[in-house]
């Protein structure tokens, strides 16, 4: 079958999103899905800043490739040994995952060795492509290229959830708020009463800071550059808000928690936020790093602080989860009302408006973008 979909033909570089628009809409084939594969029927699917940096080429994606990481959709058709889904299902559109290699098996599917190749390859798990143009291969995002009216995605990669949660909210469940929210709650294991600092209040940092309210933080500390970003993290529960553009961000949290932060999340790609974020904890303060730094850049830490007061730094992919059990926890809590997602949501427009949605979320402008397949 044909469908419309935002296709990078190759990355942008440096240009402004505006001048330089990344992603084409075009036509594409879309195959049958394999034995266990899925077809999916987008409903909608949501901008993240993994998306900016792979049109900027600071993520290596194989081009052309089909847009688009974070999704949610109904299923349309599967293959004939999927098990998991049926057509109808409500689906929001996760990660690939073997099942068989050490990771898997040890419930560490997100750190999955045959993902990492198959995403590095732009192929689905099996190592082939379902997306074609003028019989040429377009190649898939992340195993999911949300940003399709149709996409064949691998079946693990197919999570149901329940229907209370309404498709252009539960989008923001494919990314952003898993990882967020686990960085939080899985990875760091943050305890009742601990004091959490979150840096960077976009999506993936409001979903983090909702994390240690539910985990009974206390305080839950909210840092940012952009004040409208900061009165939501207020409305969604943080404690204290730290405008960094006006204070330093540093000194303003330590006093905040009492000597330094039990936990510092960041969410933010900025080398400064990292090394912000290890000066603003406390001794035995661990600081979970989320935002991706541009490929090469490294912060400069003092390592004879980290030894003599026994910090610690440790990275956080997708949150730590293994999807098929975390995407539908974190939709029961939407639907509990102790999740909130409206708040994330800046804006609802259709996929031809992919290349203005781009451009403003590279200067800042909202949270997140949601977009509609026609």
């Amino acid at each position: 079958m044909e469908s419309t979909a935002a296709v990078l033909e190759s990355p942008v570089g440096s240009a402004a999103f505006a001048e330089a628009p990344p992603a084409t809409i075009a036509t594409v084939e879309v195959a049958d899905p394999a034995p266990d594969e899925v077809r999916v029927e987008v409903a909608a699917a949501s901008l993240c800043h993994t998306d900016l940096k792979i049109a900027r080429g600071h993520i290596d994606e194989p081009c052309p490739v089909v847009m688009g990481h974070e999704g949610a959709g109904v299923v349309e058709a599967v293959g004939e040994r999927v098990t998991s889904v049926e057509p109808g299902d409500h689906v929001v559109l996760g990660r690939m995952a073997c099942g068989t290699c050490r990771w898997c098996r040890s419930g560490r599917s997100n750190l999955c060795e045959v993902r990492r190749t198959a995403s590095r390859a732009g192929t689905l798990r099996g190592g082939g492509v379902r997306f074609h143009r003028n019989g040429d291969p377009v190649h898939h995002c992340h195993g999911v290229s949300a940003f399709s009216r149709y996409t064949v995605i691998n079946e693990e990669v197919a999570i149901p959830i329940t229907d209370d949660v309404p498709l252009d909210r539960a989008t923001l469940l494919g990314c952003g708020v898993f990882t967020g929210f686990g960085a939080v709650a899985n990875t760091a294991g943050v305890e009742p009463g601990a004091s959490v600092a979150v840096f960077g209040c976009g999506g993936v940092g409001l979903s983090a800071l909702q994390g240690a309210v539910v985990s009974g933080a206390e305080p839950v500390v909210a840092v940012d550059l952009v004040p409208e970003k900061l009165e939501t993290a207020a409305a969604l529960g943080a404690t204290d808000v730290v405008d960094a553009s006006s204070v330093d961000p540093v000194e303003r949290v330590r006093d905040l928690t009492d000597g330094g932060a039990d936990y510092a999340v960041v969410c933010a790609a900025a080398i400064a936020a990292i090394e912000q974020a290890v000066a603003a904890v406390g001794t035995t303060g661990e600081v979970v790093l989320v935002g991706v730094p541009r490929t090469g850049e490294s912060p400069t830490l003092d390592v004879y602080d980290l030894m003599r007061s026994e910090k610690v730094v440790r990275g956080s992919f997708n949150g730590s989860y293994a999807l098929p059990v975390a995407i539908p926890r974190l939709a029961d809590l939407v639907a509990a009302g102790k999740l909130a997602l409206d708040p994330l949501v800046s804006s609802v427009r259709p996929l031809d408006d992919v290349n203005d949605a781009v451009a403003e979320l590279d200067t800042g402008t909202g949270i997140r973008h949601v977009l509609v397949p026609e």
